[in-house]
């Protein structure tokens, strides 16, 4: 639930917003425009197209209220502009949505404080992160101008993206600096604190900002510890030629003790490995769990035998955790006594969330998100040389800047390698879904077809036959579509074929157009594939009702009641290359195809989720249908995939029954699993 707390005070006139605004509007405009002709987009009409759209697409979002039928309305901003998708722009449409969740995570802080004084500026609380005015959303809608105006084909506007996302990247994060400094410079303040400005969860943990769960948790053990809080000393991180302060000689004795010890365990673990592989670093099954302040004779009420204890609980909480591959919580466990000794002269790793180790940690994790199981898959693999790398830089207290660029980089590329295999899936979606409006367009055909036929040999006919017919016709063009027209003037012409012929004319129309209509219904029925030996009875019977026609006699009454037979969706279905597609069913009550429901789309996100309720998944999203809302999740490791409808996903998640998992950070997140435990002890 989102914070409706007060707002501060928003501008008092329509006119100062309005002159707000534009500022904001003028400066997101130029500096985008910037950063894209710094990309090698140098024509005027495309510069102009994009500053246009991203423009357009400011004024609407802001225009707009925080009413769910305003809220349905922005959902669908970027559907609103695009017409019938071809596979070209369905892979443009992938590309983009996972380019939204990129420039978020760049944004930071600074997106998340610019959108925070929007939400004063418009006085709308509840304003997600969807709705942003200058977010994420209105920038890739000026992508999209930018590929219609780019031509050529779809490997050129892939590469183009590629460049343009490559410097939006880098750029964001000070676009948006520049845009909070500007609305701080109108007095515009941000949203009170503790209200984030996502309107419902921290993206970057997926769990409500109700508090520092770090600071609880040393809280915590520091009570239990009877520690003296105003006698802790702050050590700050002490190294040869750092410039740091120098810890003071009974410290710095305490504190090579206690690194020297930990070291000797290390080393212990690794003499205790028997083979050389293993012997590359320690095994993570030690029991840290036991492995205490007390148990190296550390005083129990200062800070190092807090921060020792606190750590020693967040690998205990990460070593539990049903999220994280064997493979991966080995790879952790190989920084754990680096950590630990850091965790004693570095009071930041614990006070710091943006702290390198504990990214590190985060981002490892983020890497091996989906895969199983006590897994050999390349990617742990990588991971587990990365740790190795990065423990010794824990080590010699250097930069642990290239092993996280290098995770960043197998994070972008493992979930571009998932969305590009889930293509075929995303196809057959999309075939499937055509086919149920098609259907759906042939039962209200069946239904007033129906209501015009007294015979009840024609009506079953119409019903197990024709029907089949005209959604082959709807799924080929739609009911403008030549196929439609003349397979349902076919049908009109049936049914008006075997009523009494009264008059001298339409006994002789009837003659002539007997044979035609008989050569319409043969191909009809060749199109669907109905055998001759199967169609002989219905064209025999055909015949004797045309002669009872001619002869002006009546039809026997169709028996009451008569009704289309309603298909079955599928559940199961197959692509190209024979691989299962799970479609699951719409929610229960549900009454026609729903729209997109409001909120952030979950491309881009790995979820665990239900399949059935016997059967939890953990997968990515790829792919999210622009007519049906339906996502698309996918993951190698299977062998299917999952279509299920946006409204079943976002209820899972409000019951808990689903969780993004790409969103947690697990550093974090066992802090808060370690103190759960910690107060049930």
């Amino acid at each position: 639930m989102s914070d409706r707390s007060p707002l501060p005070q928003a501008p008092e006139t329509g006119e100062d917003r309005f002159v707000i605004l534009c500022a904001g509007k003028e400066l997101f405009q130029r500096r985008l425009t910037d950063i894209i002709r710094q990309c090698g987009i140098r024509v005027p009409a495309v510069l102009a197209a994009f500053a246009q759209e991203v423009g357009t697409a400011h004024d609407e979002l802001a225009s707009a209220s925080d009413s769910d039928e305003d809220a349905d309305q922005r959902t669908n901003l970027t559907a609103s502009r695009l017409t019938l998708m071809g596979d070209d722009d369905l892979e443009l449409d992938i590309r983009i949505n996972a380019l939204i969740t990129r420039l978020r995570e760049a944004g930071g802080r600074n997106l998340w404080r610019c959108q925070s004084r929007y939400m004063t500026l418009l006085s709308r609380p509840a304003m997600s992160e969807t709705t942003h005015p200058a977010g994420p959303e209105a920038i890739c809608l000026g992508l999209w101008a930018i590929c219609r105006h780019a031509g050529g084909g779809l490997e050129p506007t892939l590469a183009l993206l590629d460049r343009l996302e490559q410097g939006l990247c880098q750029q964001i994060s000070g676009l948006y600096g520049e845009m909070d400094g500007l609305l701080a410079g109108y007095g515009i303040g941000p949203a009170p604190t503790g209200q984030n400005p996502s309107g419902t969860t921290d993206p970057r943990t997926s769990r409500a900002p109700s508090g520092d769960p770090l600071s609880a948790l040393q809280q915590a053990i520091s009570q239990q510890l009877d520690a003296d809080r105003s006698t802790v000393p702050q050590l700050a991180h002490h190294a040869a030629g750092s410039g740091n302060p120098t810890l003071d000689a009974a410290a710095l004795i305490m504190l090579n003790h206690l690194s020297e010890r930990l070291t000797a365990l290390e080393n212990r673990s690794l003499s205790a490995s028997p083979d050389d592989a293993r012997a590359a670093s320690p095994p993570s099954c030690m029991p840290l769990g036991t492995l205490r302040a007390k148990d190296l004779d550390l005083p129990l009420g200062k800070h190092e035998a807090v921060a020792f204890d606190t750590l020693a609980l967040i690998f205990e909480a990460l070593f539990d955790s049903a999220d994280l591959p064997d493979a991966i919580k080995e790879a952790i466990g190989r920084l754990q006594i680096p950590l630990l000794k850091l965790s004693i002269i570095d009071p930041s790793l614990l006070a710091n969330a943006q702290h390198p180790a504990r990214s590190l940690i985060n981002r490892m994790a983020r890497a091996g998100v989906g895969l199983p199981q006590g897994s050999n898959h390349p990617v742990c693999q990588r991971i587990s040389e990365l740790a190795v790398s990065a423990r010794r830089v824990l080590e010699q207290d250097g930069s642990l800047e290239p092993q996280l660029a290098e995770l960043d980089l197998l994070i972008r590329q493992r979930d571009q390698a998932v969305r590009e295999a889930a293509g075929m899936h995303v196809q057959t979606v999309l075939e499937h879904e055509n086919r149920q409006y098609a259907m759906l367009l042939a039962d209200h055909w069946l239904r007033l077809s129906l209501a015009r036929t007294g015979s009840p040999e024609i009506a079953s006919f119409l019903e197990q036959y024709w029907w089949r017919v005209m959604v082959a016709a709807a799924a080929e063009g739609g009911t403008q579509g030549k196929r439609w027209q003349e397979d349902s003037h076919t049908a009109d012409e049936l049914i008006w074929s075997v009523l009494p012929k009264q008059t001298a004319e339409e006994r002789k129309r009837l003659a002539g157009l007997a044979s035609s209509l008989l050569g319409r219904i043969s191909a009809g029925l060749d199109a669907i594939g109905v055998a001759a030996s199967e169609r002989k009875p219905f064209l025999d019977t055909l015949f004797n009702l045309q002669t009872r026609a001619l002869r002006n006699q009546a039809l026997l009454e169709r028996p009451p009641g008569a009704q289309a037979s309603k298909p079955m969706a599928e559940t199961l279905l197959r692509d190209r290359n024979g691989q299962q597609l799970r479609y699951l069913p719409d929610p229960v009550g549900s009454q026609a195809p729903p729209r997109a429901p409001a909120g952030r789309s979950p491309v881009g996100d790995w979820l665990r989720f239900m399949v059935s309720p016997q059967e939890s998944s953990c997968g990515l999203c790829c792919w999210q249908s622009p007519a049906s809302g339906r996502v698309l999740l996918f993951n190698p490791e299977w062998s299917y995939a999952v279509a299920m409808p946006r409204a079943t996903l976002d209820q899972q998640l409000r019951s808990g029954h689903a969780r993004i998992v790409s969103r947690i950070a697990v550093f974090d997140a066992a802090a808060e699993r370690a103190l759960e435990l910690l107060k049930r002890r």
